[in-house]
């Protein structure tokens, strides 16, 4: 089965050519990589325009439009019926591409005979399987669940959902919101655990910190939208009331736990006081607070 590879890219020059670089070693035949820069001001351009490789297709935004629109716009020129989605800070495996696809056409016993396969959602590992990071890293470990850096979907599917919502780009959540939206539009989704992308090495800033705080605040806008189906792929909402309900268990035994925390930290040659602090305690009362506001704002009981 043709495919589609769509990747956006913004100021990420050198994990993009590792990307690109995994990409082209693909266990598959029949595959485009739709590269779409983001209007970045780093090289990445020039990097594009001197690749020599009839797989690759490159697009330019002429302003910075953020990766959800970029994804659908990718999607609009991608020429294959299967679009397949990864990010530019991730490296495939080998053979992901066609662990994904035959996710689509794969029969099992329980398989549901009268309804296709919409779409297929992979693993992602930060940097290998097993690996155990220490903060700062930005640790991304996303199994059985619809990440945007590996996901599938058929292209006629895409287009009658309607692509990623930007709204949700607030929150860093318009994956887990076009997968939910597929569901409760009927579609029918399937894993494929074996379909395996890892996350590059990154670490946390303070303001890359701060501003993933925003992102669990989604759930009291899904469930208002989607009462039925927010739950779907067992987000962390306990009862349908309690988000990141670990949160609180943290928050009070704070005076214990920073003094061993910031032991650890140091034990491990980290030396930044300042990002240190930025997560304990600040990110977590700044999670709360997020998620608060849109509890109040949506008019949902959620905590």
């Amino acid at each position: 089965m043709n495919c589609s590879i769509i990747i956006p890219t913004h100021n990420r020059l050198e994990y993009l050519k590792k990307c690109v670089n995994s990409l082209l070693k693909l266990d598959y035949e029949d595959y485009e990589i739709v590269i779409i820069d983001d209007a970045s001001t780093d090289g990445t351009w020039e990097y594009l325009n001197a690749l020599e490789n009839n797989k690759i297709k490159i697009f330019r935004n002429d302003e910075n439009l953020g990766s959800s629109i970029t994804r659908n716009n990718g999607a609009k020129v991608a020429k294959y019926d299967i679009i397949v989605f990864t990010d530019d800070d991730c490296v495939v495996d080998r053979m992901w591409l066609k662990n994904l696809v035959n996710r689509f056409f794969r029969n099992t016993k329980k398989a549901i005979e009268k309804q296709e396969i919409s779409f297929v959602f992979g693993s992602t590992y930060y940097i290998r399987k097993g690996y155990k990071g220490y903060f700062p890293e930005r640790l991304v470990n996303i199994i059985g669940w619809p990440g945007g850096g590996n996901i599938a979907f058929r292209k006629d599917v895409f287009e009658k959902i309607g692509g990623f919502d930007d709204f949700y780009h607030y929150y860093n959540n318009e994956d887990s919101e076009i997968a939910i939206r597929a569901v409760a539009n009927g579609f029918c989704c399937r894993k494929a655990l074996d379909a395996v992308v890892y996350h590059q090495a990154m670490n946390w800033t303070v303001k890359s910190l701060f501003n993933s705080a925003k992102n669990v605040s989604v759930w009291p806008v899904l469930k208002k939208k989607y009462p039925y189906y927010y739950r779907f792929f067992r987000p962390s909402v306990r009862y349908g009331m309690f988000i990141n309900i670990e949160d609180y268990f943290y928050i009070l035994i704070l005076p214990i736990l920073i003094p061993l925390l910031f032991i650890r930290y140091l034990y491990h040659g980290k030396y930044d006081i300042k990002i240190f602090f930025a997560k304990w305690p600040i990110y977590l009362f700044l999670r709360r607070y997020y998620i608060y506001k849109e509890a109040i704002k949506n008019r949902v009981f959620m905590l």
